[in-house]
């Protein structure tokens, strides 16, 4: 069992009297006692973190008795400093989480200010969830989002793309014209921000599990262009597809059937105890003559409850392998109960995979407790 705290404990009666207190500090007439015990209520211990955050948004607006866009502004000039890169948006920031449910619940007729709002919490915290609601329930909210593309503030153009990824983690779906965002995302694709590179080959992504081969043929586009920024982006875009082996892609990215053998493939040791690990070795052997750009991947085949087997692919490692030449490869398994997946006693494989092909297959018996 994890001693690690829960999330929705962050929020204690300090940071609330905190938050109160910044507000007090620009709004007079905020009152910061009844602010923190409208907040700790008799139903606060039950609450979620979700429900905490949007629990304190509503004690937020009861406190600021003036109307929507004079509210947020008192928001807006309570925020910290700006973020430097990254600092601060996983740790001691999350008690801003509440102003972006504050935007997303009341800002629906306030669209400027609800968009200004957004544009100044993202330089300091995060506004991907904040701003979808606005983009719903407002399209032209979008041409205004799409001038950000050029804002020299990398959380600025970053929100730009996360806040209109249609599968957002956490977030409801949203769906927002296709043609449009593309365009939009065209123009961030060689973005120099890596962060905000990541997030357009994220929202790209996104959007590949809904069409494609449209997305496939975008991306072969971009490829073409042989801009280092917009080549990683189209890397990371299609990595399930590199993931799942598909020709196109592959061959996109110089990786075409392989001409080589898989010789020794073993599992050692070939029967281990959960909590145990086991060392996979084989032999690449080139046999084409010629040197072959090669992506190795390792599929093991993880026996569920039911006794199927379940493949979770493992990236292993690329490499370019010279003609008639050969190399030794091995990699450690660890068979460690996770959050993220449970093992289970039984047989299991492992799959040596070279350019999407499978070519050859192991099997150890994992053994202990389930």
């Amino acid at each position: 069992m994890s001693d690690a705290p829960k999330l929705k404990d962050y929020f204690t009666e300090e940071v609330i009297d905190d938050l109160g207190g910044r507000i007090q500090a620009v709004h007079r007439k905020f009152d910061r006692g009844t602010f923190v015990a409208a907040v700790l209520d008799d139903g606060w211990n039950e609450r979620s973190f979700g429900e905490r955050t949007r629990h304190i948004a509503e004690a937020l607006r009861q406190g600021l008795d003036l109307d929507v866009a004079e509210a947020l502004q008192v928001l807006v000039d309570s925020l910290p400093h700006e973020l430097d890169g990254y600092e601060g948006v996983l740790n001691d920031r999350f008690w801003l989480w509440p102003f972006g449910d504050f935007i997303a619940a009341y800002a629906g007729d306030e669209l400027d200010a609800g968009l200004d709002a957004c544009y100044e919490l993202t330089k300091r915290f995060t506004a991907e969830f904040a701003i979808r609601p606005l983009l719903a329930a407002h399209p032209e909210a979008l041409d205004r989002v799409a001038t950000w593309t050029s804002d020299p503030n990398e959380h600025v153009r970053r929100l730009v793309s996360e806040g209109t990824r249609p599968r957002l983690p956490w977030a409801t779906r949203l769906d927002l014209p296709t043609d449009t965002v593309i365009g939009i995302l065209s123009e961030l694709r060689a973005d120099p921000s890596p962060y905000v590179r990541k997030s357009v080959a994220n929202h790209l992504n996104d959007l590949s599990k809904g069409d494609p081969d449209r997305i496939i043929a975008l991306m072969e586009e971009w490829h073409a262009e042989e801009v280092a920024e917009t080549t990683w982006t189209v890397r990371h875009a299609l990595r399930n597809h590199l993931k799942d082996g598909e020709p196109r892609v592959l061959g996109l990215f110089g990786f075409y059937p392989p001409q080589v053998d898989v010789d020794s493939l073993r599992v050692d040791p070939g029967v281990a105890n959960i909590g145990d690990s086991v060392e996979l070795r084989f032999t690449l052997r080139e046999r084409a003559g010629q040197t072959q750009r090669l992506m190795v991947d390792l599929v093991v085949g993880y026996v569920k409850a039911s006794g199927a087997q379940a493949p979770k692919v493992f990236k292993y490692r690329e490499l370019e392998l010279a003609a008639d030449d050969s190399v030794e490869c091995r990699k450690r398994l660890e068979l460690k109960q996770r959050t993220t997946r449970r093992l289970y006693p039984g047989p299991h494989t492992v799959t040596v995979r070279v350019n999407g092909e499978d070519l050859a297959t192991a099997e150890f018996e994992l053994q202990g407790g389930s």
